[in-house]
């Protein structure tokens, strides 16, 4: 199982543990797909994310924003990164990301990451969106790897049960 030193360096960025279960052509498959992902987000450009989601791909956000079908999420995605409010979000420091096999053919990464500064329609900002993601990866018969569910949530400030941590 050697990977590339390519593909540590690229898993590195979105600290992505976990990935060393899988031979070396997955680990490199999958870290090109989150590699896509991360990047499309970070430069908000949906061109990058292409090939990241499988046709049939289901999508939630944080805010409840159902979509199905990759033309249908990017669709969306280009809207949302040319909205000034989500563009004043930046990253408050490296994401941290898990990787748990399914299957041969499944994976499931799910990934914590803040955000800082993201507008509001409102006019006020999100001071930090501590952001929870889980996605759901398949090995595609090509051997590529795609996105077939994502979802996101943040998390609150305001607490409904005592014990929440």
């Amino acid at each position: 199982m050697t990977t590339s030193s390519t593909t540590e360096r690229l898993a590195a960025r979105f600290g992505l543990k976990g990935l060393n279960q899988l031979p070396a052509n997955d680990q490199d498959a999958i870290v090109a797909t989150l590699g896509n992902l991360f990047d499309g987000f970070q430069e908000r450009n949906t061109h990058k994310l292409t090939a990241v989601y499988a046709k049939d791909a289901d999508w939630v956000n944080a805010f409840g924003s159902v979509k199905k079908g990759s033309d249908t999420i990017l669709s969306y995605l280009r809207g949302l990164f040319e909205d000034g409010n989500f563009d004043q979000g930046k990253l408050a420091g490296a994401p941290s990301s898990q990787l748990r096999v399914v299957d041969d053919n499944v994976v499931i990464v799910s990934t914590h990451l803040q955000v800082t500064g993201q507008g509001l329609l409102d006019g006020g900002t999100i001071s930090i969106r501590d952001n929870h993601s889980l996605r759901v990866l398949h090995r595609q018969p090509d051997g590529a790897w795609t996105i077939i569910s994502e979802m996101y949530m943040d998390s609150r400030q305001g607490q409904s049960y005592i014990n929440h941590s």
